[in-house]
């Protein structure tokens, strides 16, 4: 969900060696070409899905592979169509990264992305228009689950037991 610490899961893996692909730079990319005057990404992101189907975005993010990394994290997984084209790939591993809805609810009005709001109401809408992508899905079917909810540091601990445990 957004302000758990994806990102810095994803800092973490690319110092392991990972190549990161962000989902969601792979949608602006297009986004910046083709978007309707006014929409939003998340907006035209769904549209994408409508017309493409729920694996769009999956589609495109794989299209970012040079076809040589053997170790590539995908940040920012919605919904299972993604995951199982993901799994054309090979076996993905699904980390989810949770944290209490107060807990990115501060974090998100600290950070004040372009996308981001001070308002809670703002943020659980959000949420719900998260939820009803089918990231809920990809949550319960996750791999691992990394509780987010203290310090970086106690985030960083978690996530290098959890490497420690993949490998």
């Amino acid at each position: 969900m957004p302000g758990s610490g994806k990102s810095l899961l994803s800092s973490l893996l690319k110092e392991k060696g990972f190549r990161v692909i962000v989902m969601s730079d792979s949608v602006r990319k297009r986004f910046e070409r083709e978007a309707r005057h006014g929409e939003r990404l998340m907006d035209y992101a769904k549209r994408m899905r409508e017309i493409y189907g729920d694996g769009i975005v999956a589609r495109l993010s794989i299209e970012e592979l040079r076809g040589t990394e053997d170790r590539v994290a995908f940040d920012g997984v919605r919904n299972l169509a993604e995951v199982e084209e993901f799994s054309r790939l090979g076996n993905p591993i699904l980390i989810a990264v949770h944290s209490p809805p107060n807990v990115r609810y501060e974090r998100l009005m600290k950070r004040l992305r372009a996308d981001d709001s001070s308002r809670v109401e703002d943020l659980r809408r959000r949420d719900m228009e998260e939820i009803s992508l089918g990231i809920g899905g990809v949550i319960a079917m996750a791999d691992y689950v990394v509780v987010n909810d203290g310090t970086e540091e106690d985030f960083k601990r978690r996530v290098a037991e959890l490497m420690g445990k993949i490998g």
